[in-house]
């Protein structure tokens, strides 16, 4: 399958993505505007049409593709917004970064919901942190008083900025601006007797967060935000290929639901004319295999079944038809041995969940 052109469609729907803050304005999104962009009308149809239940088969209903649809959109909306921020940072543009920050809080529940998108959730985490203290002009010549004492204090007191806690990362990490301000401020708290009682305090914080833990952070936001980056696109092609096959795997299991039962199995080996009768059970789709036969491949085309089996040292192929009402199964088999010869199956018991 070729791949839609992602980026673009990106660029094209950022408002649209960016406006989406809960699964109904999800699947709408996908339903009016994403489908026909990535090629999904298929999916779109199957979506509003209400018999598409009833056609599937363990499972593969439109619930499924309306579950996929809202996880495909949110991926593309998780994708656009690290995008973005990745954008600002390398542009080292603090304002185009606090408005992502404004735009996304209306969606950023519905974002970070479950256990999902953790680079997504640090990244927001960092970016709070790098707009929390206000740009001041921090050039050497305009050093206020007491700024010496001031970071020499900090500097002395939390020497790491990367590492465990308590470096100023691993702090900002947990404790997001609240645990910034503090640690900022904390001077004040521990140095009564200090000389720089009366100065202003925001402009000496100002300025040891924009020479000292500014390019710390943006470094660290800049990697969050392209690993999160990274795991949407990822998962947004999972999605994407998931709807794009959904008719391919409905018939799929459709098929292995026919399969499934309990089957007298008798193999005659014309190699060396000797007959082996054994009891073959296929469970349906959606249970786990338990120990025992079963082959490594299944595929069932209309009548057509075909069956691969691999085992120490070797690998045998079955090619074998319906009939009687689907009630047998008939066919020839070969094997990575050398031997060929004829399958007949017959039902033995009808499909059972254990």
């Amino acid at each position: 399958m070729e791949l839609p052109n992602f980026p673009s469609i990106l660029r094209s729907q950022a408002h649209n993505l960016a406006s989406v803050t809960s699964d109904a304005e999800a699947l709408a999104l996908f339903s009016t505007r994403l489908s026909p962009l990535l090629d999904l009308k298929d999916a779109m149809v199957a979506l509003t049409d209400q018999s598409t239940a009833s056609k599937g088969t363990d499972g593969a209903t439109s619930s499924d593709l309306t579950k996929a649809a809202v996880r495909l959109t949110g991926e593309m909306a998780a994708w656009r917004l690290a995008a973005a921020v990745k954008e600002a940072v390398n542009a080292e543009d603090a304002t185009a970064l606090q408005t992502i920050r404004q735009e996304v809080m209306p969606q950023q529940t519905w974002l970070l919901e479950g256990k999902q998108r953790a680079f997504l959730r640090q990244m927001l985490m960092q970016s709070a942190v790098l707009t929390s203290i206000q740009a001041t002009d921090v050039q050497e010549a305009d050093t206020p008083a007491g700024y010496e004492e001031y970071a020499a204090y900090l500097d002395r007191t939390y020497p790491r900025f990367i590492g465990p806690d308590p470096s100023w990362l691993a702090m900002a990490e947990k404790d997001g601006p609240a645990g910034l301000r503090r640690r900022l401020m904390e001077f004040w708290e521990r140095t009564p007797q200090s000389n720089i009682d009366n100065v202003d305090k925001e402009k000496l914080a100002a300025r040891y967060f924009h020479i000292r833990l500014r390019p710390v952070l943006v470094a660290h936001l800049t990697a969050l935000a392209i690993r999160a980056e990274a795991e949407a696109e990822q998962r947004a092609r999972e999605e994407w290929l998931r709807l794009r096959s959904w008719q391919d795997r409905l018939r799929e299991r459709k098929g292995l639901a026919r399969l499934c039962g309990t089957w007298q199995w008798t193999v005659h080996n014309h190699k060396n004319h000797q007959e082996h009768k054994m009891v073959l059970s296929f469970l349906p789709p959606d249970v786990p295999s338990p120990d025992g036969p079963r082959p490594t491949k299944i595929v069932v085309l209309g009548d057509a079944v075909y069956l691969r089996w691999e085992f120490q040292g070797g690998f045998q192929e079955d090619s074998l038809l319906f009939t009687g009402g689907s009630q047998r199964l008939e066919g020839t088999f070969t094997n990575s041995a050398g031997a060929w010869g004829s399958i007949t199956g017959k039902r033995a018991a009808a499909c059972t969940r254990h």
